[in-house]
């Protein structure tokens, strides 16, 4: 009995010392190919997934084209089956799986050690295995002369199209095989769309994520294509709300005018509560919308405050008379101004009026337009403690980026090279919103649309991302069924001849 557990023994012994020793063997090099993932570099070589993993740490966040990767000695057939974990299917490939992927349920006791493994977390993986995005910008291509309008709209789709390039080249796509396809959504003398339908056969199968196009009846005619059923569709313009409701998948990427109203009004009520706020009314077309969402941001906090006081003063851009009426030099006037570019003669003439009422104490509330009124004194701005309400739908400004902000930097440079010259705000807008989708994507896939307005409760990106200049906080704009807005702003304030954000709000709740 004695010899047999000797015999045991030893054997148990070689056995140990051959397993080390095939381990510590030098490893080989794999060069990444294009489409390669470490799962199928691992199953090509035979060797354990988090093997792999062991020599190459940084592979975990994702492998490209050229890189090298260290490959650890296989192991024999017999020692694999008792010692590696079962191997995880992975996420790309269809339910069933092949006949090479299937195992049998061993009987056999597992090593110890096994179950000392400390687990790893999984490598980002995508629910799609080819990511198709579509571009659709109005290049005009083709066209000998272009009017001022087509022009524009020219220099936009550049400016887009280098932010898109540039989000494709960042990491938002580690370990993501796509193919995107840029298309020209202008029209010919005719008038019928320079893109058809069967130009999305290039991408080899359904859009996944549509950028653009920039005009509303493009939009519709483009979403109606059967290639484009079910894809996640980014407009890149303000083209209003409504073209969110009742289509899923819609991504709106400007906060709305209700939304920003909304912010507007708990900053004042926070501020001023207490006092009486005069809202200028000024009846214009243009501004019905922001003052009637003002008005119903108000009266919902109201009923919550009654130390809430807002009085509405009806005003016209030539004359500020029924206003004078309401003005005291006993406590501050506290104006808000709730329309946007169309208050333009209004604001030179409420200048004036502060200005000979300088014995006045003013704070003044507007819109994020008034930042581009250029005849608005600074000292002005500074005595009346100038504030707006912006939805990130203006170009960056000294509030957003940092002088040490490396990251923005770097991806200024790149859009610069892209472009040709300085990237416009397009170039960003189309630059962080392309980055979003690409991360709400690889987390849920491209139904997160649909799950989102269905009130389910999914994992969100870090809402500020280094280098990026918008911020993107979606929320179902009418319910079931329709897409999402962005809800995300800011409260900018003028100091110090800056403009500094006092506040961030959210409306999700």
């Amino acid at each position: 009995m004695g010899m047999k557990a000797g015999i045991l023994r030893g054997t148990l012994c070689f056995l140990g010392l051959w397993s080390a020793l095939l381990w510590a063997q030098p490893a080989g090099t794999h060069t990444v190919q294009r489409k390669e993932t470490a799962y199928g570099i691992a199953k090509q070589y035979g060797v354990d997934l988090n093997a792999l993993f062991d020599l190459n740490p940084w592979a975990e966040g994702g492998i490209r084209k050229g890189d090298v990767l260290r490959i650890p000695a296989s192991i024999p057939e017999e020692v694999k089956e008792d010692t590696v974990p079962p191997v995880v299917p992975d996420l790309r490939t269809s339910g069933e799986g092949t006949a090479g992927e299937k195992r049998e349920e061993s009987n056999r006791e597992v090593p110890e050690y096994v179950d000392q493994m400390r687990p790893r977390p999984k490598p980002p993986t995508w629910s799609m295995d080819t990511l198709r995005i579509a571009v659709f910008l109005p290049f005009h291509s083709g066209r000998d002369s272009l009017s001022g309008q087509e022009m524009r709209l020219q220099q936009i789709a550049r400016d887009c199209e280098a932010g898109i390039r540039l989000a494709l080249e960042s990491d938002g796509l580690r370990g993501a095989h796509y193919k995107v396809g840029f298309f020209d959504s202008g029209r010919d003398t005719s008038g019928k769309m320079l893109c058809s339908e069967g130009d999305l056969s290039v991408l080899g199968g359904p859009v996944d994520v549509a950028m653009g196009p920039l005009r509303r009846s493009r939009f519709q005619e483009v979403e109606r294509w059967l290639p484009m059923q079910g894809a996640v569709h980014a407009a890149l313009t303000d083209l209003g709300g409504g073209l969110a409701e009742g289509r899923s998948g819609v991504v709106m990427p400007y906060v709305q005018v209700k939304d920003r109203m909304r912010g507007l009004a708990a900053h004042v009520a926070s501020q001023h509560r207490g006092e009486r706020v005069l809202m200028l009314a000024t009846g214009d077309i243009r501004n019905l919308d922001a003052e009637d969402a003002f008005r119903r941001a108000w009266e919902e906090l109201e009923v919550k405050d009654s130390l809430l006081i807002l009085s509405e003063v009806s005003v016209q851009s030539k004359g500020l008379g029924t206003l004078r009426d309401s003005l005291t030099d006993v406590r501050r006037n506290v104006l808000v101004v709730p329309g946007g570019k169309a208050n333009r003669s209004l604001a030179g003439v409420l200048q004036t009026e502060i200005q000979l009422g300088d014995s006045l104490d003013f704070r003044l509330y507007a819109d994020a337009a008034w930042k581009d009124f250029d005849f608005l004194d600074h000292d002005l701005r500074e005595r009346v403690g100038f504030t707006v309400v912006d939805g990130y739908d203006t170009p960056a400004d000294s509030s957003r980026i940092h002088a040490v902000d490396s990251a923005y930097f770097c991806h200024a440079r790149e859009l610069a090279w892209s472009r040709g010259g300085d990237p416009g705000p397009y170039a960003w807008m189309a630059f962080d919103l392309l980055s979003d989708v690409l991360l709400w994507t690889a987390g849920h896939g491209k139904g997160w649309v649909e799950n989102l307005t269905a009130g389910e409760a999914l994992m969100e990106p870090a809402k500020q991302a280094e280098g990026h200049l918008h911020i993107f906080d979606w929320r179902a704009h009418d319910g079931m069924g329709g897409g999402v807005v962005n809800s995300a702003g800011r409260i900018l304030c003028q100091e110090g001849f800056q403009w500094v954000e006092v506040n961030r709000f959210s409306n999700r709740p």
